[in-house]
């Protein structure tokens, strides 16, 4: 997920900034010149430009324009591929100068010129976060996927495999105005995991949905055993389906065997629909914003810890 973006001046100073997280405690000046001060003493050093710098939590991928002096960066996560990010950067870059060359000429320093970028950035570059929603058949997991408004969508990913998904609006959340929630068989998922390895790298959470009988939870906790140990980031939930039955178990108990932080829910009661949208808040609150604010603070300390891990990549 990318996580922020810069626009800066060779001599530091910051152009344009969008950050897709709560950053409101960030120094972005600060920032832009630190970042712009580490590719100088690169390049007085003779290691030429800096291309990227990987952190333990994530990377920040830079490109350059060397004959109008830009520099442009994207703070991306860790798990995110350099290639796909600096694909995008790239494209941002072009974009940038196409819209704003007469700006550029003379520019008086008025960063409020480049504020309509915002509608390009969100729609364009900005990837939103995704959510696999796993489980059985039967489980309901289609019936929670029909809770959300908007058309289910069938699409074919890179490596031709069928993705049932939707775009989930976020309208409480100040920077992710949406997510993008997946539903996948689960066995399927298990049988032909090396199919969907590109999948399971990008995903930021994953929902084992259950229909809390005890048949169901031991079949789902031997799959989620086996999927577990090759998931890369993802965070695990689970969903108890089916809490109107007598036979099902309560959240407690499914969290207690699956030790996955567990919500319940009855996909087909009144209040279904306002109880998944407080689900998903939920869990994007504490897998995406609360990893992001660490993001954050690593950015804006000038006192690393000393089991920071930073490895700076030059050209």
């Amino acid at each position: 997920m990318i996580e922020k973006i810069l626009i800066i001046k060779s001599s530091g100073v910051l152009c344009y900034s969008k950050s897709f997280i709560n950053d409101e405690n960030i120094d972005e000046d600060f920032i832009s010149g630190f970042l712009t001060a580490i590719n100088n003493v690169a390049k007085e050093i003779g290691g030429g430009e800096i291309r990227s710098i990987h952190f333990r939590n994530f990377n920040i991928v830079y490109t350059f324009d060397y004959e109008k002096n830009w520099i442009f960066i994207i703070v991306a996560d860790i798990d995110d591929p350099e290639e796909d990010v600096r694909h995008k950067l790239e494209f941002l870059k072009m974009e940038f100068f196409k819209r704003y060359r007469d700006d550029l000429k003379n520019w008086d320093y008025d960063t409020a010129k480049f504020e309509s970028f915002n509608e390009f950035v969100e729609k364009s570059i900005f990837i939103p976060p995704k959510i696999l929603l796993v489980g059985q058949a039967g489980v309901g997991k289609s019936t929670i996927m029909d809770l959300f408004p908007g058309e289910t969508i069938l699409k074919l990913d890179e490596d031709m495999n069928d993705i049932v998904q939707k775009s989930i609006p976020l309208p409480d959340f100040k920077d992710i105005h949406e997510i993008i929630v997946r539903e996948f068989d689960l066995e399927d998922l298990v049988d032909n995991i090396n199919n969907y390895k590109h999948i399971l790298d990008s995903v930021d959470i994953i929902c084992f949905v259950t229909n809390s009988g005890g048949m169901n939870l031991r079949k789902t906790h031997r799959l989620f055993s086996l999927i577990e140990p090759k998931i890369k980031k993802a965070d695990f939930y689970v969903i108890a389906n089916f809490q109107d039955f007598n036979t099902s178990h309560v959240p407690e108990k499914v969290e207690e065997f699956f030790r996955v932080k567990t919500y319940g829910i009855s996909a087909i009661a009144k209040k279904a629909e306002k109880k998944i949208y407080e689900i998903i808040k939920e869990i994007v609150s504490k897998s995406i914003l609360k990893k992001q604010n660490v993001s954050n603070k690593v950015l804006d300390d000038s006192k690393r810890e000393k089991d920071d891990d930073i490895i700076i990549i030059v050209d």
